[in-house]
């Protein structure tokens, strides 16, 4: 099924956002926020209008916003610099549409159990980055960074096989990397590991142990995990 984000508050992040997700194939990715100078400028610096105008814990404002589509599944992340409001939007979300992947930022960090306790677990807060709960909420899991070889970026990854990817059932001499990596080997889905020589085929949930540079963080992500 298509997802469907809903980004709630529109601050210095939203550029960056939009260029960050925009690597994956997520969706369709939509923001919302009640400053309409916001709305007219993220909307100025794109091909088309991305950004709507109205309040964020009005249910049907989020109706607008498209939070009860039925052709698409819907990731809500609240934004805002109000807690209170990211909290109610988040609870208008989880309690009257059943949307099960829920992201909000906590400004003050003195309200993470609060927000915890009303079942919103996915937090960010103010100096981190949402593009990689949104991204693991969209199903695509990020290569895990095991342990930095050395100090020009060269790293150990971890990388698990969807069952959407497009190299399962392939052996490793079939595949083509289109970046500079070396696969050690994989670890199946019972725990099971095997070196590189051993690997007859890749199989769904695999995690396949990969030696690579961190700016090819993204196209690991693109490469294993969707179609090649």
């Amino acid at each position: 099924m298509n997802r469907n984000v809903i980004i709630s508050g529109i601050n210095n992040e939203s550029l960056f956002l939009i260029e960050s997700l925009s690597k994956y194939a997520i969706g369709e990715i939509n923001f919302i926020d009640s400053d309409e100078n916001k709305v007219r400028s993220l909307n100025q610096h794109q091909e088309n209008d991305i950004a709507l105008l109205g309040n964020p814990i009005s249910s049907e404002f989020l109706e607008i916003a498209g939070i009860n589509r039925r052709d698409s599944s819907t990731i809500f992340v609240a934004m805002t610099l109000e807690d209170s409001v990211n909290l109610v939007s988040c609870q208008i979300a989880l309690k009257q549409y059943n949307v099960d992947d829920v992201i909000s930022l906590v400004n003050n960090q003195e309200n993470i159990g609060l927000f915890h306790s009303c079942g919103i677990t996915n937090t960010i807060y103010a100096e981190n980055s949402a593009v990689e709960l949104i991204v693991n909420a969209s199903g695509i899991i990020l290569p895990l960074n095991l342990m930095d070889i050395n100090p020009k970026g060269t790293a150990l990854w971890s990388i698990e096989i969807p069952s959407t990817s497009s190299v399962i059932g392939k052996n490793l001499s079939d595949i083509k990397i289109p970046f500079r990596a070396v696969i050690l080997g994989k670890v199946d889905n019972k725990g099971n590991p095997y070196e590189a020589a051993d690997i007859e085929y890749i199989e769904e949930n695999d995690k396949l142990l990969i030696i690579s540079s961190t700016r090819n963080k993204d196209s690991m992500a693109r490469f294993f995990q969707g179609e090649i």
